[in-house]
């Protein structure tokens, strides 16, 4: 074991060269740890973003369906009518079929699923205590509201035309567990319709019409349905928009949130839903879900649909660093083993005397070489500890920004699909629509990641990055394999050298 201590004797004489040494590599290693532990890190971000982001199952109205029957109706009476009302024939109504409160419950017991939330829409005019929130001219206040109702209730309930009404009148199960109104707004004052509140009169409703009718938690007033029966509402929660830019229109405003037994009066229906979401505890058993879903539901004119575009979009930003990490690693060690080969080769060339002298004393060419690895491994000991030291904070800058730069390119891209023509009427994301997503609109906006951006942007909000024992265990594998390349690839000359060549030179 002599080769041993004449590796040391020779590091510590060299002490300007090992620090040389000791730097190049702690380089080198600090790299490839922070490779190792960004992609250790984006591999956690990925399982725990599935209840970060999480996904949603939408049972609602399939409007193609719908559709397709009304235009088959429509064709039909117009081919049995005479050629004088042919032209009648063809205009159809479409009458959107409601959904058992009843089915809807039986999906939400199904495995997998960690809340639900179901809806259903209805329209009210003002009787005592309360006026609607409107713009200063009641033409254009009129105009407004109609194409706002509208876009509301095809939002909400399916395609429903414009309503003259002063108010949609939302029923809930759980406002809380409504990820379309959670992403849009916030109770400010008071507390959200839950469970409890199915059969009262309680409601919530926006801070703008709470103010400007002198309404707080607590307050009533009253409301009537287009058969003019009247309703005593009791305020128990205030809510506001938490978008950072303008609402499209004021219509949200005019929206209150009640129990799906007051929506149900005011339509004159019993146990009815518009649309139920089911948010999953876990997005990968969704189509599992879907498929039990549609079994219960059994019914063409109703479609069970999931939306895990959050998670999917989390998991592609995730994935992406995860594979510009595992990058690093290679480039990084394959480059550090060339550059410590070339750095070795060079003191081996400074040292062909020494060589030469062990060589004609009997030492063997296998301890010479082992002589130079030992050299560099005590080097590696120490560039491992540096590197261990300072991975973290590399790691966590280099991971942060990696983590930044995909999440604007994910926003970015999310922005430019929203914002293209034909999809949401060329809004921009800040112009997201309002309420509770369900009916035709909500499910178009559900396609394309409306509401999903707080969840993604909370899924994405940062690596946790931390050195285990792991990647401490591989980083020493690596360093060693880095080390017998460089001294092996350095070696070959050492093997074809004998003392007489060497002296001689």
């Amino acid at each position: 074991m002599d080769f041993i201590r004449r590796a040391w004797l020779f590091t510590k004489a060299k002490i300007g060269r090992t620090i040389l040494l000791i730097v190049a590599f702690s380089a080198i290693l600090i790299f490839v740890l922070s490779g190792l532990i960004i992609n250790s890190a984006a591999n956690v971000s990925i399982d725990n973003a599935k209840k970060s982001a999480g996904a949603t199952v939408s049972l609602s109205v399939n409007m193609q369906n719908v559709i397709k029957e009304a235009q088959n109706s429509a064709t039909s009476s117009s081919s049995s009518s005479s050629s004088d009302t042919a032209e009648a024939g063809k205009r159809f109504n479409i009458d959107l079929p409601t959904i058992s409160e009843t089915t809807a419950e039986k999906i939400a017991k199904l495995d997998g699923v960690k809340s639900a939330s179901f809806t259903y829409q209805a329209q009210a005019s003002a009787s005592s205590g309360i006026e609607k929130v409107s713009t200063s001219s009641s033409s254009s206040s009129s105009s407004t509201d109609t194409q706002a109702a509208g876009g509301f209730g095809g939002r909400e309930g399916g395609m429903g035309g414009a309503s003259q009404e002063d108010f949609t009148i939302s029923g809930t199960n759980d406002l809380a567990a409504s990820t379309s109104f959670t992403d849009s707004y916030k109770i400010s004052s008071g507390r959200a319709i839950k469970a409890s509140d199915e059969g009262t009169n309680n409601v919530v409703i926006e801070s703008t019409l709470a103010s400007q009718n002198s309404l707080k938690v607590g307050s009533t007033f009253t409301i009537k349905d287009s058969n003019d029966k009247t309703y005593k509402m009791t305020v128990v929660g205030i809510y506001t928009t938490t978008s950072s830019s303008t609402e499209s229109s004021i219509q949200y405003m005019n929206t209150m949130y009640t129990a799906l037994s007051v929506a149900n009066s005011i339509k004159g229906t019993t146990g009815k839903v518009s649309n139920a979401t089911y948010s999953m505890e876990n997005p990968a058993q969704a189509d599992t879900f879907v498929k039990a879903a549609n079994k219960l539901v059994n019914d063409s004119n109703f479609q069970v649909s999931k939306n895990d575009q959050a998670y999917q979009n989390v998991k592609s930003s995730l994935n992406n660093v995860a594979s510009f990490a595992r990058n690093i690693v290679l480039i990084v060690a394959i480059a550090g083993a060339i550059i410590l080969a070339l750095i070795v080769m060079l003191m081996v060339r400074e040292r062909r005397f020494e060589i030469g002298v062990l060589m004609s004393l009997g030492e063997s060419k296998l301890k010479i070489i082992g002589q130079f690895f030992f050299e560099l491994f005590m080097v590696m000991i120490v560039s491992v500890g540096i590197a261990s030291a300072a991975g973290n904070v590399v790691g966590n800058v280099v991971g942060q920004q990696l983590l930044k730069q995909e999440t604007t390119q994910t926003t970015t891209s999310t922005n430019n699909m929203q914002g293209a023509p034909g999809e949401n009427g060329g809004k921009t994301e800040g112009q997201r629509p309002s309420g509770n997503a369900g009916g035709f609109m909500g499910r178009a906006g559900g396609a394309i990641g409306f509401g999903q951006s707080a969840s993604e942007a909370k899924a994405l909000e940062k690596l946790n990055i931390k050195t285990s024992v792991s990647e401490i265990l591989l980083l020493v594998a690596i360093a060693i394999l880095i080390t017998l390349i460089a001294v092996g690839l350095a070696s070959i000359g050492i093997l074809r050298l004998n003392p007489k060549q060497v002296l001689t030179n």
